[in-house]
């Protein structure tokens, strides 16, 4: 586990946010349980009342740290789609669909 998932972290408690970004980013659930267990032995982060909050040393971390999760590549803020893309057709192709495939 990298320094930068642990700073996401950090700045997920932080936000109120939600774990999944973590999953997107190639972690398991083990992995992320591993990473709040690390953070609460350095006592950047605590827990009460049920919830998990970030400690004066957390906030810290994550300020110096913060340069770590920032993406500076805009190319790589939006991935292109393709999954919906569709065969590129001649221009004077026309295309008749079956009837059993129209829905009107």
């Amino acid at each position: 586990m990298t320094k930068r998932n642990e700073i996401l972290l950090l700045q997920i408690i932080e936000a109120s946010g939600n774990f999944k970004r973590l999953t997107r980013e190639g972690l398991t659930f083990k992995e992320i349980t591993n990473l709040l267990i690390k953070l609460e032995e350095k006592e950047q982060i605590t827990y009460h009342k049920g919830k998990i909050a970030l400690t004066s040393i957390g906030k810290e971390e994550l300020k110096t740290q913060i340069s770590l999760i920032k993406n500076p590549n805009k190319e790589q803020w939006i991935s292109p789609e393709n999954k919906s893309r569709i065969k590129k057709y001649e221009r004077n192709f026309i295309f008749l669909p079956l009837n059993s495939e129209l829905d009107f």
